[in-house]
């Protein structure tokens, strides 16, 4: 049966401590039609692309982080938001239409909640750093990977160092 897992190192019975952190890296880069399973694991945004939320709700859970919600500090690093919309104030498609443009908004919607309910939650105690790309950048094409090392050398990363200063 497929479920979720949720890598932590609090101390507990469920603790993955003992885990190499490339091997969680690979098994949560595990992008299904991108790269193969890694150790039974898939994910690559299958689960959750933004994790922040599963983070806060592992720290809070009373078996394992044991957390305040007062005390919780969380930096999220994200890959880049990809700058589309779609125009069109009525649009009556069918899957045709739908359908190269839906895996991406699946994925990117499910950030911006995570992004959203930790806001909410976490107010000032919370920063995202997701820059927001100049074009889009399929996951597959590796010819643009000299663009995305260009454009993260541009990011100003001033106000995620002035939160960490400020909160670490």
């Amino acid at each position: 049966m497929w479920k979720a897992k949720f890598f932590h190192n609090f101390a507990g019975p469920d603790s993955d401590c003992a885990e190499k952190v490339a091997n969680v890296a690979l098994r949560t880069s595990a992008a299904p039609t991108y790269f193969p399973v890694y150790q039974g694991y898939v994910d690559g945004g299958v689960i959750a692309n933004n994790p922040s939320m599963a983070a806060v709700a592992q720290a809070l859970d009373a078996g394992t982080g044991k957390q305040q919600l007062a005390d919780l500090r969380l930096l999220s690093l994200g890959t880049g938001v990809t700058p589309a919309y779609i125009a069109g104030g009525r649009l009556d498609w069918g899957l045709a239409q739908w359908a190269p443009k839906l895996a991406d908004m699946m994925l990117e919607g499910g950030m911006g909640v995570a992004d959203y309910e930790c806001a909410r939650l976490l107010g000032p105690n919370y920063f995202r750093l997701a820059p927001v790309l100049p074009e889009p950048v399929p996951l597959d094409c590796v010819e643009k990977i000299p663009n995305l090392v260009s454009y993260a050398k541009q990011v100003d990363i001033a106000a995620a160092v002035a939160w960490l200063n400020a909160n670490f």
